[in-house]
């Protein structure tokens, strides 16, 4: 019986103490976050690689998720940039930056988990890195014989063994004139005609030099390659240039001669000397791009492009009429004397037809019809004098100026084809009409040939632009037509000493 109670008791007791010991604080272990771990797909030291290189990483973390990454690039050739660079990659092209041809940089990588952890042993492999020279040379060069006013559109070609040829710059200079000097990319560039002048002025006509060299995406840089020729002064020292005349008429045209001293006679009897300058397109093509119009013709406070009896179609004009555009937007002054001139129906021209609404002040252009079709044509005609047959009349003055300073009229000495008629808005834009019964098809009406109209939107309504759509020259029958261009010449702006 004691015994039983004493094994009661016990048990009891036991109970008790299971009890209290179930009753009181439990306790724990901390368990610290374990860092994560990265890797790289090699490591170590490498042999000699290009310095663009594919490098691969990944990252894991025993009691989480790796959230991302941080890389560098110890370089040598870069002490200043050790910063560590965050990324969710596992991969990347990088192109190290080598001026000096080898570099010898340690990548290294370290795991962030998402607690914010880092890998406190970073992968690193160091690297060996070569960078070969790229190259580059001129192309489309200007030769010692080529002339040029103050801008040149400069062409080359550049390559790279070892990078990304799209990623190379181009250095390119003008003499030895530090500010001229541009970082580029591309493989043209048209050198600014600020660069040209020295001391903020023009110099004298002389050869100038080109310089190139080409920079890869690793910073290693080429030779330098040259070119030379001559860059033309757009009037003479001291003076201001005040017009360019383009002389478009070959010495194979008979009529070349007299063309060119009607021209440059009325020049020299209207401007200051040396204040004129002659671009012969025959001996010399200066203009490459239309920055190169715009800039050359920018020199001048004045442009005359004169094509005299040439009936053929201008590929430059047509080329370059945006150059021509931008020159008159910006608020130049342009004359364009030329037969078959603007493109329109049953006759091609070099000008859009667009030019007629935008700039030439018409609503279109006037039609003539064609003997034996039905169908009409933009382009006219006009002969040596006009025998109105039905009214017994003979017209030896038949063309006539109504809107310059006064009243003047030339006689057409020479049978012209490819003439424009305008369809104006305002009379007093016309500077010279075919009188009635004068152009062929015969249209008893007058018909305005060319134009003098100021280019609306330009700065200050400075711009201007004349279009003459018959050789002057061939109606100089009674020698007024130097009379005539001093007036056009003065629409211009351009006014004598």
């Amino acid at each position: 019986m004691i015994r039983r109670v004493v094994s009661l008791l016990v048990l009891l007791a036991l109970g008790v103490t299971i009890l209290l010991a179930g009753c009181a604080k439990k306790k724990f272990t901390a368990v610290e976050n374990l860092a994560p771990e990265t890797s790289l797909f090699v490591q170590g030291t490498l042999d000699t690689v290009n310095h663009v290189v594919q490098i691969y990483w990944f990252g894991s973390d025993p009691d989480g998720q790796v959230s991302g990454f941080e890389l560098r690039f110890k370089n040598p050739a870069l002490p200043a940039d050790t910063a560590w660079t965050f990324t969710s990659r596992t991969d990347s092209l990088f192109t190290v930056f080598i001026p000096s041809g080898y570099a010898a940089p340690r990548f290294e990588v370290r795991a962030i988990d998402n607690t914010g952890t880092r890998d406190p042993s970073p992968a690193y492999a160091d690297f060996q890195f070569s960078n070969q020279p790229p190259s580059v040379s001129f192309t489309q060069r200007l030769q010692t014989t080529d002339t040029t006013y103050a801008s040149a559109t400069l062409s080359w070609i550049g390559s790279d063994p070892d990078g990304n040829t799209a990623s190379m710059h181009f250095l390119i200079g003008l003499d030895t004139i530090p500010s001229a000097l541009h970082m580029v990319t591309g493989s043209t560039f048209t050198v600014d005609t600020s660069d040209f002048q020295i001391g903020g002025a023009y110099p004298t006509t002389r050869p100038r030099q080109a310089f190139i060299r080409a920079i890869d995406d690793g910073g290693r840089a080429s030779g330098w390659d040259s070119m030379r020729w001559v860059v033309r002064a757009p009037s003479a020292p001291g003076v201001h240039p005040r017009l360019l005349l383009i002389d478009d008429v070959p010495s194979t045209n008979g009529a070349n001669l007299t063309i060119d001293t009607l021209w440059s006679n009325t020049a020299a009897r209207n401007l200051n000397p040396g204040s004129f300058s002659i671009l012969r397109l025959e001996l010399t093509q200066p203009f490459r791009t239309n920055q190169d119009v715009v800039q050359t013709f920018r020199q001048f406070d004045a442009v005359i492009w004169y094509r005299g009896t040439q009936t053929t179609f201008s590929t430059l004009l047509q080329t370059f009429q945006d150059g021509l555009s931008a020159y008159l937007d910006g608020g130049g002054k342009l004359l364009i004397e030329s037969l078959n001139l603007i493109d329109g129906e049953n006759s091609a021209g070099p000008l859009r037809n667009d030019w007629v609404t935008r700039y030439l002040g018409s609503r279109d252009l006037i039609r003539a019809s064609i003997p034996g079709r039905a169908d009409s044509t933009v382009s006219w005609s006009i002969t040596p004098g006009y025998f109105d047959t039905l009214n017994s009349i003979n017209y030896p003055v038949n063309l006539w100026s109504t809107t310059l300073s006064s009243p003047d009229s030339l006689g057409n000495g020479i049978n012209a084809n490819g003439l424009r008629g305008f369809d104006v808005l305002d009379t007093n834009h016309v500077v010279l009409w075919a009188r009635d019964s004068t152009l062929s098809p015969r249209v008893l009406r007058g018909v305005p040939v060319a134009v003098s109209v100021p280019v609306s939107g330009s700065p200050a309504g400075a711009g201007r632009v004349v279009v003459i759509t018959l050789p002057v020259r061939g109606a100089n029958r009674f020698f007024t037509a130097p009379r005539f261009l001093a007036k056009v010449f003065q629409q211009l702006g351009l006014t004598g000493p």
